[in-house]
């Protein structure tokens, strides 16, 4: 991974839930554009892999360890 993506990387993972959010809606907004369009399907399973991510971060399963950050928990 090159550094400007772990730099990326660890920005988002100091962002709130709710920016978080936000910038996943704009990464599938601006992915979609690029790979044409997303079926609801795949969208649906994006979702709940993306909240189940965040439910486990809540519950404490996926704390990172010292010196990572939570996306490289998951």
């Amino acid at each position: 991974m090159s550094d400007d993506a772990a730099q990326l990387i660890n920005a988002f993972s100091a962002l709130s839930p709710e920016e978080r959010y936000a910038v996943v809606v704009e990464l599938a907004r601006i992915s979609e554009a690029d790979a044409g369009p997303v079926s609801d399907d795949e969208l649906t399973v994006s979702g709940a892999e993306l909240f189940s991510m965040y439910d486990a971060v809540e519950e404490g399963v996926a704390k990172p360890k010292p010196g990572e950050t939570n996306s490289q928990t998951w």
